[in-house]
């Protein structure tokens, strides 16, 4: 009795520190969005501005806005996953389709950018997956490869399959990281030394390694800066 008791006082507390932890990090991240949203408002509504000016005060509000949205969303999607509070409901479907679904979602972003996604596939292979929850995976490490090339550079996606595993690597020609952001790049909220993209959140990635991990998969990186970045996503069959 003495020994359930302590567990289930040593479970509380570790619910209690993940909550903790979890509005520290909700709160500290929408700080800074929060203040902008607050401070355009003001101006505003003290301010006489000309169309133009306002027009441009409500577009920055919009991509705050947006941005606290993305946020708060992918915050409490990963504290489910850590919490278990979701199921994965896997079924054997095609992992060709489920990549191909990725690329359509993240194809305008890659437009913009001016980066071409390539998938080399050389055979039909079926996964037991969760066919929304991993597309979610691929399209966040797919849209970091984007945002991190310079226009005219790639994002090429490989799948292949043997008897032990099945895997998938997605290879981006863009700036690339040092070896001592390599360790860190699935912490929430890390952002690596020589990103250029300053508004990067950098959630995206630690969202996709939960989602992975929920599928019994590994998830490794390899990076050289200024030639690219290599994510090896790897399903043991046993």
């Amino acid at each position: 009795m003495r020994g359930i008791i302590k567990s289930n006082l040593s479970e509380l507390g570790l619910e209690k520190q993940f909550l903790v932890d979890l509005l520290s990090d909700i709160s500290h991240q929408l700080k800074t969005p929060l203040s902008s949203v607050i401070l355009y408002n003001d101006i505003m509504v003290t301010k006489e501005l000309s169309p133009v000016q306002n027009q441009t005060f409500l577009l920055n509000n919009q991509n705050q806005l947006e941005k606290m949205n993305w946020l708060i969303k992918n915050l409490l999607k990963l504290a489910k996953l850590d919490a278990k509070a979701i199921e994965i409901v896997k079924e054997e479907q095609s992992l060709n389709e489920t990549l191909h679904d990725s690329m359509d979602a993240i194809e305008s972003r890659a437009i913009e950018c001016q980066v071409k996604i390539i998938f080399n596939e050389k055979e039909e292979i079926n996964f037991n997956h969760d066919v929304l929850w991993l597309e979610e995976a691929f399209i966040n490490i797919i849209k970091n490869g984007i945002e991190h090339t310079l226009p005219g550079g790639s994002v090429k996606l490989t799948l292949m399959e043997n008897p032990l595993y099945t895997r998938v690597t997605i290879e981006d020609t863009g700036e690339g990281m040092t070896e001592l952001d390599l360790p860190n790049i699935f912490k929430r909220f890390y952002k690596a030394k020589t990103a250029r993209k300053s508004d990067s959140i950098g959630i995206g990635l630690s969202l996709s390694k939960s989602i992975i991990e929920a599928h019994n998969g590994i998830i490794e990186v390899q990076s050289k800066v200024n030639i690219g970045t290599m994510f090896t996503i790897t399903f043991i069959k046993f």
